[in-house]
This record gives structure tokens, C-alpha cells and sequence, in this order.
């Protein structure tokens, strides 16, 4: 779905219009030819990417490696 935005007026969200075919969308608050918005704007989106793919590069060694050893029973636990 085609999202607007009105440069003009940039502190109300995104609009979902369905205007005809070459058509240009006009706010109906100040008269601004309005501009489309992409459904996932790309910085956020390999920002996301690069922090997950870190996090879980760094964890991978964790799940290799070897368990901890169990730890020797204490006086405390026989008791």
C-alpha cells in the first residue's frame, strides 16, 4: 500500500492513499504535494541487521562450548 507523507506538516503520521493512476496526492492541511514514504525506510532496517547479526555472532561461541562442570556436593545439600 502506498504511504504519503506531507513534508510540510511532518509531525502527523504517514497516510495510506490509493490515488489514481499519475495523479499527484495534495495534503488537505496546507496544500503540499505530498511525498511517499517506503513501507521500511532502509537506515533503521541495517542498523537492526548489523546489531542482531553482532549479538548473535557473540553468542555462538557460548553454545559451542563445553558445559560448566557440575559443582561437588557441600555439607549444606547432604544435610
Amino acid at each position: 500500500m502506498p504511504r504519503f507523507r506531507c513534508p510540510d506538516c511532518c509531525c502527523g503520521p504517514a497516510v495510506v492513499l490509493r490515488p489514481p493512476k499519475g495523479a499527484l496526492p495534495v495534503c488537505s492541511r496546507c496544500g503540499t504535494v505530498m511525498e511517499r514514504q517506503p513501507l521500511v525506510k532502509p537506515i533503521p532496517l541495517a542498523v537492526f541487521l548489523a546489531v542482531s547479526s553482532a549479538l548473535l555472532g557473540l553468542s555462538i561461541p557460548a553454545l559451542l562450548g563445553p558445559p560448566p562442570p557440575p559443582r561437588p556436593p557441600t555439607s549444606e545439600n547432604l544435610a
